[in-house]
């Protein structure tokens, strides 16, 4: 096949293949749809096969780390599902200045039993329970005629005694005057020098009879006050302002002396126009409470109404067992609507340099180390902490050391929960918040 020419006008065709040269021809240019239609197909060919080169390549790199992406997902997908589920939250602050409320037990301002100081029968009683005396009254009379006849003996004795002392002292001063005489004549050489020694004999044993029968006389005095105390105890008198609130014996009861061997006393007074409350005041309040600090009594049979007192002791010393302060509050009442014994709430409106925090009561872990919490760290670990507790109110606890406010404290742990692991915190903690106790 002979290849085609554009010929130009006027000119002839000259075949390729001759190998001569017109000098008078030039070369032809040949047109763009005289160009072989297989090389364009080639090179659309060789761009798509570059681009599905590329595609392969991309694919061969893109699906497998797709693949090993979401290979990790699901694994840290199924690990974070594996890990133990807990709910947090941080400690709740407590005011500084806050109403300290405790138990307090309400008892007299001073209380005693009176018991018979003199063995007898109940010869009359004069007040019973619930009577307001004043001290110095006859409570009671026990009939003592054994007491009375001792009395009178002693009262013989003593009369005795005195008679026999004047008879000492009568041969005391007999004895010295004779030996005062005798001695007045030894200087005229009338009397012997036995004689004189015999005379001071007698004036020192005179002497010795006097000072016994004075000390005679002086016991039979001491048991004649016996006496006369014994048969003054007849008469059972109040020590001081009351209210009897225990009366044991009826008349004729046999009244035994001294309350010895189990036996029961006559009265029970009470003194309760001024009551005393005492309050175990526990460790982490014991510097806030001082003497002269104001306090509100509250009992359940006066809902709407409270009491003042003010503190008038403390014991100055912790309880080893308790670690608490006793305390004692006074508080007067002088219309009686409190009684002795009630069951009370004592308020007391305190200042703590550092208040306590206060954590959901669940979140209390008790174990054999003592009162525990979980918290958990910014790596999701769980560590187990010890704290001091303060007051429980139930659904929750104050916790007074061992704590910071934001610390995250799992609020649900269960026996799965251990020191140490990895856990996944289902309900995040709020931030801390101020609450008034």
């Amino acid at each position: 096949m002979e290849p085609r020419t554009l010929d130009r006008p006027g000119e002839a065709a000259l075949p390729y293949d001759t190998g001569e040269v017109d000098p008078g021809v030039h070369d032809e240019i040949p047109a763009a749809d005289s160009l072989p239609r297989p090389r364009r197909f080639a090179l659309l060919a060789i761009a798509i096969v570059i681009v599905l080169l590329i595609g392969v390549a991309f694919a061969a790199g893109y699906f497998p780390r797709s693949h090993r992406d979401a290979a990790l997902n699901e694994e840290a997908q199924a690990r974070s599902a594996a890990l133990l589920g807990v709910s947090v939250q941080f400690p709740q602050k407590t005011q500084a200045s806050s109403a300290l409320e405790l138990p307090g037990n309400i008892q007299p301002l001073q209380e005693t039993s009176l018991y018979a100081r003199t063995t007898g029968y109940l010869k009359k009683w004069y007040f019973d329970i619930g009577a307001k005396v004043k001290a110095g009254q006859v409570l009671a009379e026990i009939d003592a005629p054994d007491v009375d006849a001792q009395l009178e003996s002693s009262r013989a004795d003593l009369e005795n005694a005195r008679a026999a002392y004047e008879r000492a002292t009568v041969n005391l001063n007999y004895a010295q005057t004779t030996l005062k005489r005798y001695e007045s004549l030894i200087s005229t050489q009338s009397v012997t020098a036995q004689e004189i020694d015999q005379y001071r004999q007698n004036a020192l044993s005179a002497h010795a009879a006097a000072a016994s029968a004075k000390a005679a006389v002086d016991s039979d005095q001491a048991k004649v006050k016996q006496f006369q105390d014994m048969v003054a105890f007849e008469k059972v008198t109040a020590p001081f302002d009351g209210t009897i609130t225990v009366r044991n014996y009826d008349v004729g009861a046999l009244i035994a002396a001294n309350g010895t061997g189990g036996v029961m006393p006559l009265f029970r007074l009470a003194e309760t126009d001024v009551l005393r409350v005492w309050v175990n005041v526990p460790q982490s309040y014991a510097t806030a409470i001082h003497t002269g600090l104001e306090a509100r009594l509250s009992v359940r049979e006066y809902p709407d109404q409270t009491f003042a007192g003010k503190v008038s002791n403390t014991a100055g010393a912790l309880d080893t067992a308790t670690r608490t302060l006793l305390t004692e509050v006074q508080v007067p009442n002088p219309d009686g609507k409190l009684i002795s014994g009630m069951f009370s709430e004592m308020i007391f409106q305190v200042t703590r340099p550092a208040p306590p925090l206060l954590i959901p009561a669940g979140a209390l872990i008790e174990s054999a180390e003592g009162n525990q919490v979980a918290i958990v760290g910014s790596d999701d670990v769980v560590h187990y902490r010890k704290i001091e507790m303060g007051r429980d109110f139930g659904t929750s606890i104050e916790i007074t050391s061992g704590l910071h406010d934001q610390d995250q404290v799992v609020t649900n742990p269960g026996e799965r929960l251990s020191d140490g692991i990895k856990v996944r915190i289902l309900r995040a903690a709020t931030e801390p918040s101020k609450v008034t106790r």
